[in-house]
């Protein structure tokens, strides 16, 4: 178990001490092929590290058909729902072929912080670092299409300028707050959070997490690694983003 734990990103730098307490923590799992693991909505309990064979992750949006988002293969990681905290599954996923898999559970890797403390915040640093680096892979998939939708939206200078007692919100805001709501719906597929504009001041952009994202430990990694990165992409002149 130890030197299998090891194969797998989040786990590969860890000593042999902590690997020693996060491997009782594990289980194997076995699965035919077609197998569904987990269904979109169901309740989140458990995080898979693959071992052998491939699975597919598909969505279905309410108002849309089934689309596969990825496929992972030995090595890969998902479920990160459990992890995350989010209460279900945002995505489905099934086997291609008969797989292989080590599961643990959420609530296994928060008892996990109580009773080993450094071990458990040195496993929750490299969640939080696969899961950025996770949604820097999907900033790419989805970069085009925000670019697109952002480019085209040209809100008229001083909108609401003809009611004194309305603010002249300016092009760049409204701009900010459409990025946003894309971004927050990106988000709550991915894992339940959200992201709202509250206020902007020509330098600096505040917002609010929400959904998920509260009370998450991994809430700093969708901040600073996905709002900001995404937000400085396309307004690279903003100083900092901050959540209140």
């Amino acid at each position: 178990m130890l030197d299998v734990l090891t194969h797998f990103t989040p786990f590969s730098d860890l000593g042999s001490a902590d690997l020693k307490i996060i491997a009782p923590l594990f289980s194997a799992r076995t699965f035919s092929a077609n197998a569904v693991i987990f269904e979109q909505g169901e309740r989140a309990t458990c995080l898979y590290l693959l071992t052998r064979g491939e699975v597919v992750i598909r969505y279905k949006p309410y108002d849309g058909e089934t689309m596969t988002l990825n496929r992972i293969r030995p090595g890969g990681v998902f479920g990160w729902s459990a992890v995350l905290g989010n209460e279900t599954y945002s995505s489905s996923v099934a086997c291609n072929e008969p797989s292989e898999t080590l599961v643990v559970c959420g609530d296994n890797l928060r008892t996990l912080l109580v009773e080993h403390p450094q071990t458990g915040r040195l496993v929750l640093d490299r969640l939080a670092r696969a899961v950025s680096s996770r949604w820097v892979n999907a900033q790419a998939q989805i970069k085009e299409m925000l670019n697109a939708s952002i480019s085209s939206q040209q809100p008229p200078l001083g909108k609401g300028a003809h009611d004194m007692n309305t603010p002249v919100v300016s092009p760049k805001e409204e701009q900010l707050k459409s990025l946003l709501e894309q971004l927050s719906a990106y988000i709550e597929q991915f894992h339940g959070g959200s992201v709202e504009f509250v206020a902007f001041d020509g330098e600096n952009l505040k917002v609010r997490l929400g959904g998920a994202c509260l009370g998450c430990p991994l809430s700093p990694s969708t901040l600073h690694g996905w709002v900001e990165g995404t937000v400085r992409q396309f307004f690279p002149e903003i100083k900092s983003v901050e959540a209140v």
